[in-house]
């Protein structure tokens, strides 16, 4: 996955007030007109580079606490040359990265830019950064106007835990419920005692998708009798063009046994809110339908708590394999 890494400014010009802000490490919170912005992360660069040309990705968590959807539209940040939301998109086995030109976020919502999907790309920064630094950055909504924020720096090693998706205590996963082709609804409250593996894509994906799915059906022959014990779940991120049974009937090209679900746009945010997953979809300037997603794959334990997230970097027919037999136990 490719998620930028740069260098930028110091603490020292970034004392950018907010309306409504208070502050504690990664818990940081900002709000205003209805809109909370929390958990405004940037990972600190691994390798040396000039500001000129040094890029950084910034992660966040929206959340629009009113009734009336809201839009991102623009990021603007004095400490960059450029700012611009991309989204991450597989094209011929690599992740590239995109402009997204808004950000809807519906009533009531949590959006979740994260790695491996939507993110703050800053280009051209003036100054390095380093761990424990912050990096100002101005949020322009449709509704709720210009928000600023400040995005802490942190080590690469402990992004994920500032973003709130690592912890050293098993994590409980909220219910996943979503239809199935059969009329019948998925609940992964119903399968305690089988370990479950979960990939989100999407059914017209030429390659990250169908790739990603081929492993889960080699990992399924490895483990032998004891995937009986085991279920494999594709979860569709275009409901738009991915019914029930589009989703179903892709996901059993690769094994019979696989599950594929889809569901209406709320029930799968609220899945991917649950599953700390990014996706977009849009249309290009002819028409195309362009969809980015996140590319980890989730094994989740027999009591139900998540017991891997394998990052789209690692994932491979032993990664999957060994972090299913780890989930099984004895």
């Amino acid at each position: 996955t490719m998620i930028g890494r740069g260098t930028g400014v110091t603490a020292a010009v970034c004392l950018l007030g907010c309306v409504g802000c208070s502050r504690s490490g990664t818990t940081e919170r900002f709000a205003q007109n209805g809109i909370v912005v929390s958990r405004v992360v940037a990972a600190a660069p691994v390798a040396a580079g000039t500001p000129s040309e040094a890029a950084v990705a910034v992660y966040l968590t929206i959340a629009n606490e009113g009734d009336a959807p809201d839009t991102l539209v623009a990021v603007e940040s004095p400490a960059a040359a450029r700012a611009q939301v991309h989204g991450e998109m597989p094209s011929g086995g690599m992740t590239m990265m995109m402009p997204v030109a808004a950000v809807p976020v519906a009533g009531h919502e949590v959006v979740r830019l994260a790695p491996g999907g939507l993110h703050v790309m800053l280009e051209g920064l003036a100054r390095r950064v380093a761990a424990g630094d912050t990096i100002p950055l101005v949020l322009v909504l449709r509704r709720a106007g210009r928000l600023r924020v400040r995005a802490l720096v942190v080590r690469y090693a402990d992004l994920q835990q500032a973003l709130g998706v690592a912890s050293a205590a098993p994590v409980q996963v909220p219910s996943l419920r979503l239809a199935r082709s059969d009329g019948g609804v998925f609940d992964l409250a119903d399968e305690r005692g089988k370990v479950i593996v979960v990939f989100f894509g999407y059914t017209h994906c030429p390659d990250l998708c169908p790739l990603t799915l081929a492993d889960f059906a080699w990992a399924r022959r490895r483990l032998g009798a004891r995937a009986d014990r085991v279920r494999f779940v594709f979860v569709t991120v275009d409901p738009g063009r991915d019914s029930p049974a589009a989703a179903m009937a892709y996901a059993r090209q690769f094994d019979s046994s696989f599950l594929g679900l889809s569901g209406d746009s709320a029930a799968l945010a609220r899945v991917e809110q649950a599953f700390h997953v990014a996706s977009w979809v849009t249309r290009d300037s002819v028409g195309n339908v362009l969809v980015a997603h996140s590319a980890s794959v989730f094994v989740v334990g027999r009591d139900g708590a998540l017991a891997r997230v394998i990052p789209h970097s690692e994932v491979s027919v032993d990664e999957i394999t060994a972090a299913v037999t780890d989930a099984l136990g004895a």
